[in-house]
């Protein structure tokens, strides 16, 4: 009788096992369904928002192109000169205010296309140290005019396999940060190049005031970023996102850091395979 009892409590232990084992499988199955279902939601919203971002790019691009085209011409009084000259002026500001909101449609646009995957990149051998000195150069006037001094540092001729003009909105966008974010009599510093461990970088360094501890870790919650136009000086606010959707498009990352001695370096890393030695 003790054994045929032992014998049914271990059988009655053995089925309840059962029991919860295929309990927490069916808790575990509809856990991944879930997330699969939430995943396939986020993938869904994302693209929505990339297509919507997309087309009110494009609906913003053709009244901008017209406003901007008539202020251009009362501005330059093209049929004739104002009896006010203060009409002038509003006519200037209207060009700007234009030129500002095309800007920000551009990177709509463009954000639009990194997250969709549309974004395709055209990759060539691309001279590190010759972009570098065409951005400083495009850049120039704009840190002039804010007081700010605009260096470059490259070592040798290093080159690297990418898309050119990724790289140059890359190193741009980092520069047009920089400079916003840097108090008059300044500097801001583009170093590009391949480091002792092969890891081709471009870098920006800044004497602002340093990023805060509240914008780390760089994500997308945090406003530290600004494509400035390089004709009206005022940021779009989309500079640093674009720049880690296009460094991602390489296989690369941006990282953003206090610096020792006050300011940000904010860095483009890519990976080793990229690196073109010969």
């Amino acid at each position: 009788m003790a054994g045929g009892a032992a014998a049914l409590i271990a059988a009655s232990l053995l089925v309840l096992r059962s029991q919860r084992l295929e309990a927490a499988l069916r808790a575990a199955e509809a856990r991944a369904d879930a997330a699969e279902a939430a995943a396939r939601q986020a993938t869904e919203e994302n693209l929505a928002k990339s297509r919507f971002l997309a087309e009110m790019s494009h609906e913003l691009r053709t009244p901008l192109n017209t406003v901007m085209g008539f202020s251009e011409m009362m501005a330059d009084e093209v049929l004739g000169p104002h009896r006010v000259p203060a009409y002038g002026t509003y006519a200037r500001d209207i060009h700007a205010s234009g030129q500002h909101l095309l800007a920000l449609a551009d990177d709509l646009l463009d954000l639009a296309r990194i997250e969709s995957g549309h974004r395709t990149l055209m990759e060539t051998p691309v001279r590190l140290d010759a972009l570098a000195e065409d951005c400083v150069a495009m850049m120039r006037p704009l840190a002039s005019g804010a007081r700010v001094t605009l260096t470059a540092e490259v070592a040798g001729t290093p080159r690297l396999w990418g898309d050119e003009r990724a790289l140059r909105q890359i190193a741009l966008n980092l520069l047009a940060n920089a400079v916003k974010f840097t108090p008059h009599h300044g500097s801001v510093h583009l170093l590009a190049g391949i480091g002792a461990d092969g890891v081709p970088f471009l870098a920006v360094e800044d004497t602002g005031p340093g990023i805060a501890e509240r914008e780390l870790p760089l994500g997308a919650a945090h406003p530290r970023e600004s494509r400035v136009d390089l004709a009206t000086g005022r940021g779009a606010g989309l500079g640093l996102a674009i720049v880690r959707g296009l460094a991602g498009l390489h296989g690369g990352a941006l990282a953003l850091e206090r610096r020792p001695g006050g300011g940000t370096r904010a860095e483009v890393t890519f990976p080793p395979a990229r690196a073109l030695h010969s």
